[in-house]
């Protein structure tokens, strides 16, 4: 079999086979020209270990579509560049509908190259991108022209899986979707001709951890709905509480920020990496936007027969000193009104891993988990022997959204949101993440993010009310939560 007439070696690739690739586009072709219908191609190589950041700030000028993970649960990473295949689906049944549709295109996928078997983050091509809080019928505000549509999932052109340890090693994956009459040899030229202009020679430098230019950003600061307005908004829910309307809602603020110059947004994960190393970073770049954070809680990761979902509610400051943190600590756990807004969130993740699952554990109860700037109540919520059959997929149409970012009981509290809250959340409290062909995956909660454009950016941070919330007390909160996006992106 001849090689790609005018292929030429990726320095990245060593000496990986031209003539395979080729080989898993011609028979996709094949395929798709005989079943007549759309058929994934997807081919594989090692690949010497390199800086996901780094790779991610530099794909991502090169596309319109890309996604950046580290998991905070493995240390691995995946960086996904170009679009293969779009699973973008709309209204209540997104995700079932995208789970159909990634089942369906996955069944027949022809595949080929050298796998690393070894890798712990996915196995195959994946499904990546998230969904909004809200459809575009029930979210307070929704625009038509939202930065991000309420579902955005797609199969990446080129996909780079990485995992961390004494020996990292990565895997670089070119996928594309065939149709009939396609041309094999046209299709493995661009994927090669993606993989030239993604991968770099030589890695980028890393950025220090100061502020890429002299001085602190200069900015114009709003807030979205405004401090007084926001408190207000929490005294309404807690009357609504006390008269049994619900039993916990979970309020969201936004605060908008133009600054003097566009914002770094290699330099900002670089801080959030070094700063918070124990959460999931993220980001998703999509036309002008980027959508990133670094967030501590995870929605729910399916590995094998096992499935883990976090509880994550109720939070304090770190204290000043190892005494003084010590002290908050205890205020933490000792509160009658953080116990309380933490089993609501426990009790629904227990009640929704049941059905599916042999046994649900939560072990010995919350642990504290402590980050640069606030500690939160966690428990780790576990089911082993998940049905035969099941993806992660179907656990995030479950879960999604919890008590922790919506409230509970879950029509309740977000019908009451819908009417009160005036807040187009986006993607914030959504969730993002990815599923492999096998349905394994991982999705995390979109806290702690920001949504950037060029010098603007939108940052959020919401608290979850319950019947003896102070509204003093629940803004000082958001405060605390925005920190690390500010910190990030130089405002502080």
């Amino acid at each position: 079999m001849p090689v790609l007439s005018g292929a030429t070696a990726l320095p990245l690739l060593g000496h990986a086979s031209h003539d395979d690739l080729l080989d898993v586009c011609r028979r996709a072709a094949r395929t798709a020209q005989s079943q007549q219908r759309p058929v994934l191609a997807s081919w594989a190589t090692r690949l010497r270990h390199t800086d996901p950041i780094a790779l991610w700030a530099h794909g991502r000028t090169r596309t319109d579509r890309s996604l950046l993970w580290r998991s905070a649960w493995d240390r691995g990473s995946l960086v996904a560049l170009g679009t293969a295949h779009d699973l973008t689906e709309r209204g209540e049944d997104r995700i079932p509908a995208t789970r159909a549709s990634w089942e369906r295109l996955v069944r027949d996928a022809v595949t080929g190259g050298q796998h690393d078997e070894a890798l712990p983050t996915g196995r195959g091509p994946v499904l990546v991108g998230g969904f909004s809080f809200a459809t575009a019928a029930t979210a307070a505000g929704a625009s038509p022209r939202a930065a991000l549509p309420e579902s955005l999932m797609w199969v990446p052109a080129l996909q780079i899986r990485g995992s961390a340890g004494l020996t990292p090693m990565a895997e670089l994956r070119l996928n594309a979707v065939v149709h009939p009459g396609d041309d094999p040899e046209q299709t493995a030229k661009s994927l090669i001709h993606l993989a030239e202009e993604c991968l770099p020679e030589r890695p980028a430098p890393r950025p220090e951890a100061g502020p890429p230019l002299p001085g602190r950003l200069s900015s114009a600061v709003r807030e979205l709905p405004s401090a007084e307005q926001w408190k207000g908004l929490v005294r309404q829910a807690v009357d609504r509480i006390r008269a049994g309307a619900f039993e916990k809602v979970v309020l969201a603020r936004e605060v908008r920020v133009s600054a003097d110059r566009p914002f770094d947004l290699l330099t900002a994960l670089e801080r959030l990496s070094r700063t918070y190393p124990d959460a999931t970073l993220f980001a998703v770049g999509h036309g002008a936007h980027t959508f990133f954070g670094a967030t501590p809680e995870y929605l729910v990761r399916l590995s094998g027969s096992t499935v883990r979902a976090l509880g994550l509610a109720g939070t304090a400051p770190r204290g000043s000193t190892p005494g003084l943190d010590a002290e908050v600590e205890e205020q933490l756990t000792g509160s009658a009104k953080i116990r309380h807004e933490h089993d609501v969130v426990v009790r629904m993740l227990v009640d929704a891993l049941r059905p599916m699952s042999g046994q649900v554990d939560t072990g010995t109860g919350p642990s504290v988990l402590k980050l640069a700037n606030v500690q939160h109540m966690a428990t780790v919520v576990e089911g082993r022997d998940v049905q035969h059959g099941l993806g992660i997929l179907h656990f995030i149409e479950r879960l999604h959204p919890t008590p922790a970012l919506g409230g509970h009981p879950r029509k309740e509290s977000l019908s009451w949101l819908q009417r009160n809250e005036g807040l187009e959340r986006g993607w914030y409290a959504g969730t993002v993440g990815w599923s492999d062909a096998l349905g394994q995956g991982e999705f995390a909660v979109a806290i702690r993010c920001a949504l950037v454009r060029g010098s603007t950016a939108s940052l959020y941070a919401g608290c979850g009310i319950v019947a003896d919330s102070d509204p003093q007390d629940e803004y000082e909160e958001t405060l605390a939560k925005l920190r690390p996006m500010r910190q990030a992106l130089g405002l502080e």
